[in-house]
């Protein structure tokens, strides 16, 4: 049984997947684990962005745990472990605050799925990326065929998932499947650094932003509301204070 080992400092939430033996693999105990952590760092304004890594120079997840999921007949598996994951993958999507998906080793079906969901990926140059669902007669469920191809390409995704194929960290890096591909001994420092520029902007900003971007929004009814919401907000009167004391705003 794997679980979600829970670390918080100051503003920062780090979610790391321990599922020791399985390469970190995915089970129900996991994602429930998952699912409790996102409602929790969606309701404490606090939380300004969040990591989910493996454990330290390990793999982050080498996908969907086959034995949680093959026993199960096609309906259950359909509503329980499909459905639910989508539901679940969604709420990571959205989530209100920054997200970084910090990968190091292996990063391979359901796993990958799940990073495609974070808003930012930061790969070592151990890091390997694969969808190998088709060479099980699967496919990939969690919707991480088409959140590839909104970063890559079509092309790109259909490569990827069609011929089951290996991508390394400089190849994600070329196709803009990860934001970077950090050497494997400055990895920690240059993580740390992505996520102290994070928390140094206006959170109550970063999550409009996210949603302009994200979110399925009507740009006539969203941005007049988010820059009036905004506007009123103590970040802009901090913000423009900092601006005309030639300070940086420390919201």
């Amino acid at each position: 049984m794997g679980q979600i080992i829970v670390q918080r400092s100051a503003h920062v939430l780090t979610l790391e997947l321990s599922n020791p033996g399985k390469a970190n693999a995915l089970d129900r105990d996991m994602l429930a684990q998952l699912d409790a952590q996102l409602a929790h760092a969606h309701g404490d304004e606090n939380v300004r962005a969040l990591v989910l890594r493996g454990q330290r120079g390990g793999a982050f997840s080498s996908g969907a745990d086959i034995r949680e999921w093959a026993p199960m007949r096609p309906e259950e598996f359909a509503r329980d472990w499909i459905g639910y994951g989508n539901a679940l993958f969604d709420r990571f999507e959205s989530l209100r605050c920054p997200t970084i998906a910090a990968i190091e080793g292996l990063c391979f079906g359901g796993g990958l799925e799940l990073a495609l969901c974070a808003d930012l990926r930061v790969a070592s140059r151990a890091a390997r990326f694969r969808f190998p669902e088709l060479t099980l007669g699967a496919i990939p469920g969690w919707h991480g065929g088409p959140r590839l191809a909104r970063l890559v390409g079509r092309g790109r995704a259909l490569e990827a998932v069609l011929t089951a194929g290996e991508i390394d960290a400089g190849t994600a890096q070329a196709w803009g499947l990860v934001n970077s591909a950090c050497a494997t001994e400055s990895f920690e420092r240059d993580l740390q650094a992505l996520v102290d520029r994070l928390t140094r902007v206006s959170p109550r900003a970063a999550a409009l932003a996210k949603a302009a971007i994200v979110g399925a929004q009507d740009p006539a009814a969203f941005y007049p509301a988010a820059t009036l919401a905004l506007r009123g907000s103590p970040d802009a009167e901090i913000g423009i204070r900092a601006f005309y004391n030639k300070t940086a705003a420390v919201f």
